[in-house]
């Protein structure tokens, strides 16, 4: 699959799988050291490579873990056509409600430094949390297949000139890969080679960098190189850029809970049009997703029915396997299942 120009389903198609992936094992088992996590991560990934059809994908660097292992990432290669993917984990409803909670030290904008001189820069900023995360992604060492350990982007710059790269995540994964990707190309010297998909992430600065990264990844014939894939009734994508559109997302019904709509407030008294995100419709760098209501519409609902109805919408409409869905991605049950058992143990955090 070499890389096209512009977007491409086949590409999101096998992103949003390889994304998915990264959502495997996410809780080390009782004793387990993060090298042990890791090497059983690499297995489950690989054998689900070639459950979904991608046999031809295989973990080549990582995955790679945190000192915490709050936050994962690796890279699976397809060497018939020198071709690299960086896929990051992100994290379910639980993580955005902490977010918003938090905004006051998670959502203040601070420098973002790793701008290629070759593109032109106003005063690119993103949030202080999602620059935590990217630092920590950069310093993350994980082994090859022989064995060395080093961080991604050595990694990517032993590949060679020739190699394409794509980056990609899901939710928190999608908003650290619209910061890693260009903080790689800064590494690197050049995003010539990057593409970029993103799906159902929250935005990462304000639009000094949404601008930088749109014209990163944009070549010289004015064709896209990243893309932001969303479902239209997930309200992370609507974080932080379009907060007040969440409140009256599921109409008639779930409606939002009054605990969402006072946190929706709060931040967007202090965030307001700090926010924007990359990418849009009309020139084909957004891509978005008709999502469908799941939650039963029954009438009258008590408030605290309503609250989990709208908690549970909110859930379906942003996990990964609808992303998967909605994309038409393989189906792959025996992966979904250990996915599935993944993310309610995320979401119970």
């Amino acid at each position: 699959m070499p890389f096209t120009t512009g977007y491409d389903t086949a590409e999101a198609q096998l992103l949003i799988t390889l994304s998915g992936f990264a959502y495997m094992d996410s809780s080390p088992l009782p004793g387990e050291t993060v090298g042990e996590q890791e090497d059983r991560m690499r297995r489950d990934i690989d054998a689900a490579l070639a459950e979904s059809g991608y046999a031809a994908w295989h973990v080549v660097w990582g995955p790679g873990l945190s000192g915490d292992r709050a936050n994962m990432l690796y890279v699976a290669s397809q060497s018939s056509t020198n071709q690299f993917a960086v896929a990051i984990r992100g994290t379910e409803w639980d993580f955005w409600l902490n977010w918003i909670e938090d905004f006051a030290s998670v959502l203040p904008l601070v420098p973002y430094t790793d701008v290629l001189p070759t593109i032109p820069a106003a005063a690119p900023e993103i949030a202080v949390g999602t620059n935590i995360g990217l630092q920590l992604l950069l310093q993350t060492q994980a082994r090859t297949l022989d064995g060395q350990s080093m961080d991604v982007a050595t990694f990517l710059a032993q590949a060679g000139d020739d190699a394409e790269t794509f980056v990609t995540g899901h939710s928190l994964g999608g908003c650290l890969a619209s910061v890693l990707a260009p903080s790689i190309a800064y590494r690197l010297g050049s995003s010539n080679n990057f593409k970029v998909y993103t799906f159902a992430a929250p935005t990462a600065g304000n639009r000094d960098f949404a601008d930088y990264y749109d014209r990163l990844f944009t070549d010289s014939t004015g064709r896209n190189r990243s893309f932001r894939v969303y479902n239209d009734l997930d309200i992370v994508p609507a974080s932080w850029a379009s907060l007040p559109s969440i409140a009256a997302l599921y109409t008639p019904a779930p409606q939002c809970s009054d605990r969402i709509k006072q946190l929706i407030a709060r931040v967007q008294e202090v965030v307001g049009a700090s926010y924007v995100q990359p990418g849009a419709l009309a020139n084909g760098s957004a891509h978005q997703l008709q999502g469908h209501v799941t939650a039963p519409n029954a009438v009258p609902l008590t408030p605290e029915r309503g609250s989990l109805l709208f908690f549970y919408e909110v859930d379906q409409q942003h996990a990964t396997e609808t992303y998967m869905q909605l994309l038409d991605a393989p189906a792959v049950p025996a992966t979904l299942a250990k996915l599935l058992a993944s993310r309610s143990r995320l979401v119970a955090i």
